[in-house]
């Protein structure tokens, strides 16, 4: 079985809270990520923003140019809460949870502790190499990330 821990991303590029939504945009754009858990300075998840989340409302209709207005802090357009997995858990599961839930990131929590992040890329990496074939769903792989993770 191929795990978690074998395909994650990591270490994972995070953002803070309180980051402008400008600065981490250039963040994912740097590392070349889709997304981002959002962490607090002690290290919890506390959220996961996309490339979406960071253009919403911000090229109005009909301009030229992005909308010039101060940029909210990614607290403000983050998702709350983020599916997470454990880096045991199983990758064909972790593919179907990503085709299931329309999301293309998921935080990798070890006992609450962020540990990396598993891409839609990641687990199309692992089928182009035949490492990750069809597989039955394990129960309890996927969970809401919280202080307990």
């Amino acid at each position: 079985m191929l795990t978690v821990r074998d395909a994650m991303s990591h270490p994972a590029i995070t953002v803070r809270p309180h980051l402008s939504v400008r600065a981490a945009a250039a963040r994912l754009v740097t590392h070349g990520f889709t997304a981002a858990p959002v962490v607090t300075a002690e290290g919890v998840v506390v959220g996961i923003v996309t490339e979406a989340d960071l253009l919403r409302g911000r090229i109005p209709a009909g301009a030229a140019a992005v909308d010039p207005t101060p940029d909210p802090p990614v607290s403000d357009v983050m998702t709350i809460g983020p599916i997470a997995v454990a880096p045991d858990d199983d990758m064909a599961a972790v593919a179907a949870l990503l085709l299931d839930h329309g999301v293309r990131v998921v935080p990798v929590l070890d006992r609450g502790h962020l540990v990396g992040v598993v891409t839609a890329r990641d687990v199309l990496r692992r089928v182009a190499s035949r490492e990750l074939v069809s597989a039955p769903r394990r129960p309890g792989t996927a969970r809401a990330a919280g202080p307990n993770g």
